[in-house]
């Protein structure tokens, strides 16, 4: 069973300066050097359990690397559901891996202990500038809608092709791995939902969405199998978009959240 998981790390601080949480939303193995990184990072109150964070709340990511060097950047809020909660999404350049830490310094409140993580040399799945591995998903040619998504609202266009096919088309392809009905993040149906909301501008290219499970009548959580294409892509956790070139190369991926601006660029720069 693949392990759905949004949240790599969480540490919590019992009182004073120390009183948040600090939450790194990418999953291990998926942050590497030499390409800049998106990082979602979040705050909340740990008596109430509320997010602490929003677009009235300016912030600031502190990145400490290996040897205690710090870089700090800023930290642009996005709606991971929108109107009801979010993340900061910070932008880094990683020079090399370890065991690197962040603080978020949030404006009106003490900065966040440092929360470790582990940034790898090669990471476990596509990155930018790799071939998009070329696997056989399911379409409506030969399943039912209802048999190949959980999408309350499915746009029949993105279950038209299967991904092989489109890699190899010679046009771009924006991917949406995502189980909507069954995402324990919430933010399966907001991303292929945006993906959806960018397509009819964008017709020149292919949309697909790839479904996480495949068999979705499963009598329970437990019992539900991933399709192939999760474990050819080494996913351990969803969802994830990815926006793939004429020539089937990885030109952008998002993890746990993104913007329609930051689909429409990732096009935008392919020219369609």
């Amino acid at each position: 069973m693949m392990a759905v998981v949004l949240i790599l790390l969480i540490l919590s601080a019992c009182s004073g300066a120390e009183a948040n949480l600090t939450i790194v939303a990418s999953s291990p193995t998926t942050i590497g050097v030499g390409i800049e990184q998106r990082i979602l990072l979040g705050i909340i109150d740990p008596d109430t359990n509320e997010s602490l964070a929003g677009t009235e709340r300016p912030a600031e990511a502190e990145f400490i690397s290996p040897e205690n060097g710090s870089s700090r950047v800023s930290a642009e809020f996005l709606w991971t559901v929108p109107d009801v909660r979010g993340l900061y999404l910070a932008l880094f350049t990683f020079d090399r891996p370890g065991m690197w830490s962040v603080r978020l310094h949030p404006d009106g409140l003490p900065p966040t202990p440092p929360t470790p993580f582990e940034v790898v040399a090669d990471i476990s799945i596509p990155e930018v500038g790799e071939k998009a591995p070329p696997s056989i998903t399911r379409t409506t040619g030969d399943h039912a809608l209802s048999e190949i998504s959980t999408d309350s609202n499915p746009d029949p266009a993105f279950y038209e092709t299967s991904l092989d096919a489109a890699v190899a088309s010679g046009r771009p392809t924006v991917v949406v791995f995502a189980t909507p009905g069954f995402c324990q993040s919430a933010t399966c149906g907001p991303m292929l939902d945006i993906a959806k909301q960018v397509r009819p501008a964008h017709l020149g290219a292919n949309f697909i969405h790839v479904e996480i499970f495949e068999n979705l009548d499963a009598p329970s959580f437990d019992q539900l199998r991933p399709v192939a294409a999760v474990g050819e892509w080494g996913f351990i956790s969803e969802p994830w978009v990815y926006v793939i070139d004429p020539s089937g190369v990885v030109t952008a991926r998002f993890e746990g959240a993104y913007t329609a601006e930051e689909l429409e660029a990732a096009l935008n720069s392919l020219g369609v």
